[in-house]
């Protein structure tokens, strides 16, 4: 994992007993994975009660996907 960011609700503050955590790791070691795939080894290494929706993307694909995303950029900021 080269980075990791806590954005959403939970980073803002303003979560409730029933919001997600929202995370979004950056990974070079991703690269090739399909997006299930990457999903799969996210929610299998997730060991909190708590649920979580979670985006992983290698560092070109985080770079590509900040031009487009407000919520990515966000993400940042937190």
């Amino acid at each position: 994992v080269r980075e990791a960011y806590l954005f959403g609700s939970v980073a803002r503050g303003d979560s409730l007993d029933v919001s997600d955590i929202d995370l979004l790791v950056v990974s070079p070691s991703v690269r090739g994975l399909r997006r299930d795939e990457r999903m799969s080894l996210a929610y299998r290494a997730w060991r909190f009660r708590k649920a979580a929706d979670i985006i992983i993307l290698t560092p070109e694909e985080f770079e590509r996907a900040l031009e487009r995303s407000v919520v990515l950029r966000d993400a940042r900021r937190y």
